[in-house]
C-alpha cells in the first residue's frame, strides 16, 4: 500500500474531476481512535464539523459503515441527513427511512441461547465485555489479561464448531462477534447503498479492520480504497493512512478539493 498523502495529486484530481462523490466512512479505529470501552470511543468534534461540511457540498453523499448497532453508530457520531449502516450491514438508515433484517423467532432463540452459553463460560473472566447488537453479539477481550485468552480461544471455537452450520464468528480487532450465517456484509452494503446513484459517482472507502476488506473488494475498481494503520499490514486497499487523525486530514483536504470544484462551476 502507498500511503495516500504521498500520491495526493493523483487522488486529489480524481476526487476534483468527479461528478458526484461518495464517502463510505467505518467508525472505530477509522473516525475515532480504538479504546479501551466502546462507549468510550466519542467522535470528535472536529469530524463532526467536517462530515456536516462535507454533507452539505453539492454531489457529495456520506455513509457511516460499522459493526455497531444501528443506533448507537447514528448517536455517537450525531451527523443528520447522511446514511448510517449499523452491524455490517444488516441495518441502514437513510434520509429516506430505516431498512433493518430481522431474526425469524427460530433464529431469536439460537442467539439467545448461543449468548448465554458464552455469557456463562467467559462471563467471570476479569475486563471481558459483552455488546449485545440484537443481531449480533460481540465479545470484547480487549482488558483481559493474556493468561486467558487460550481459554477465550478455546470457547470461541468450541462455539464456532457447534454452531457452524447456521451461526458463524468474525474476528475484528481484540473481539469476536457471534453473526447469523446470511450472505452479508460491509461489500454488499456498499452495492446496496451505491445503485442508484453509481454511475457518474466516485466511491472512497476508509476502513481499518478486516471487516472493511469486503468493501475494499467491493470499491477498488472503481474508487479509492484507503486503509487505516500500519502501511506493511495486507489490506485489499490500495493506500493507507496512519490513524484516525490522518484520517480528519483528509476529510479536510476533500472538502477543500469539492469547495474549489463548486467555485470553479
Amino acid at each position: 500500500m502507498q500511503h495516500l498523502f504521498r500520491d495526493w495529486e493523483k487522488v486529489e484530481d480524481k476526487i476534483r474531476q468527479a461528478q458526484n462523490l461518495f464517502l463510505f466512512l467505518d467508525y472505530d479505529g477509522t473516525l475515532t481512535p480504538i479504546v479501551s470501552h466502546p462507549d468510550l470511543a466519542l467522535c470528535p468534534q472536529e469530524v463532526r464539523l467536517l462530515l456536516g461540511k462535507l454533507r452539505d457540498l453539492l454531489n457529495v453523499e456520506l455513509a457511516i459503515i460499522s459493526g455497531r448497532h444501528l443506533e448507537d453508530v447514528r448517536e455517537k457520531v450525531g451527523v443528520p441527513g447522511i446514511t448510517y449502516v449499523g452491524n455490517h450491514g444488516l441495518s441502514i438508515q437513510n434520509p429516506v427511512g430505516v431498512h433493518k433484517k430481522r431474526l425469524s423467532p427460530a433464529r431469536q432463540k439460537e442467539f439467545d441461547k448461543i449468548s448465554k452459553a458464552l455469557k456463562d463460560s467467559l462471563g467471570k473472566i476479569p475486563g471481558i465485555f459483552f455488546e449485545d447488537k440484537g443481531l449480533i453479539l460481540g465479545v470484547h477481550y480487549r482488558n483481559v489479561p493474556q493468561e486467558y485468552f487460550g481459554r477465550i480461544r478455546r470457547i470461541w471455537e468450541e462455539t464456532e464448531e457447534k454452531w457452524k452450520s447456521r451461526w458463524q464468528i468474525t474476528h475484528g480487532k481484540m473481539v469476536f462477534e457471534i453473526q447469523p450465517r446470511v450472505d452479508f456484509n460491509k461489500g454488499k452494503a456498499v452495492r446496496e447503498i451505491l445503485r442508484p446513484s453509481s454511475r457518474n459517482t466516485l466511491p472512497i472507502y476508509i476502513g481499518d479492520d478486516q471487516t472493511d476488506e469486503d468493501a475494499f473488494r467491493e470499491v477498488k475498481s472503481r474508487g479509492i480504497t484507503v486503509f487505516v494503520g500500519p502501511g506493511w499490514l495486507t489490506s485489499e486497499a490500495e493506500y493507507y493512512l496512519k490513524n484516525p487523525l490522518e484520517v480528519q486530514g483528509f476529510l479536510h483536504r476533500c472538502a477543500e478539493t469539492r469547495s474549489e470544484k463548486i467555485h470553479q462551476l
